[in-house]
């Protein structure tokens, strides 16, 4: 399978996503656009788009369509079942031990679901279980930002865009020691969990808490 090839079957793919994802929702605005003028569109207006728009979250299921290994590995994280601990009873004991009342449920506590779901309060992001369960759970945006930029200038060509334009205009945020994102936003005394005295060792939390960065692309837009 060739590069072209492979691009137009992820694209077909993440249409197809889209439409079971959005179910409806006209709240979460999405990158395909099935309109055939879409595809004609250059790429000064793209970015022209880009620029005057804002992202919207899209969730991982869409994520996952051309980032399968990485969302395998998520999966398998304590980050892909977050939502879990704010019900009733799960992890009683360590609620109770911090002053938590283990019998509440805090799926519907502000405070609580900003850092267990994804993009609250952002367009697309989690609204309630019963809207948007979709958007649960600390998913890939959490860390890397909204994706709906990004995931559409992914469909390009190789060498369309360069990484300074995927962090710039694709809204697209790269987590490193200098830029902790995990502390800026959850892991801090925000948290009920976190006493004095804590320390977020940023390398250790990537190598075993988010997922696997060992994985190279053969289509991938730019090199890493």
């Amino acid at each position: 399978m060739n590069i072209i090839t492979l691009s137009i079957t992820c694209l077909l793919l993440l249409s197809s996503a889209t439409a079971q994802a959005a179910d409806g929702d006209d709240i979460k605005k999405h990158w395909v656009n099935t309109n055939p003028a879409a595809a004609a569109e250059s790429e000064p207006s793209a970015l022209k788009r880009f620029k005057a728009e804002a992202p919207v979250y899209i969730g991982v299921e869409n994520c996952k369509i051309c980032h399968m290994p990485h969302f395998d590995s998520w999966q398998t994280t304590r980050m892909s079942k977050a939502f879990e601990l704010l019900k009733p009873g799960v992890r009683a004991k360590a609620k109770r031990q911090i002053g938590l009342d283990p019998n509440r449920d805090y799926t519907r506590a502000p405070e609580c679901i900003r850092c267990h779901t994804t993009g609250y309060g952002e367009p697309g992001g989690f609204i309630s279980i019963e809207k948007t369960p979709e958007m649960t759970d600390v998913q890939c945006e959490m860390c890397h930002g909204p994706g709906s930029h990004y995931a559409e200038m992914m469909m390009k060509k190789r060498g369309t865009y360069t990484r300074e334009e995927f962090v710039e205009i694709g809204s697209m945020t790269m987590p490193s020691a200098d830029n902790n994102v995990c502390t800026q936003q959850c892991h801090n005394q925000s948290s009920p969990f976190i006493g004095s005295g804590f320390e977020f060792k940023f390398e250790d939390r990537k190598a075993s808490g988010t997922h696997r960065h060992d994985i190279k692309y053969i289509d991938m837009p730019f090199d890493w």
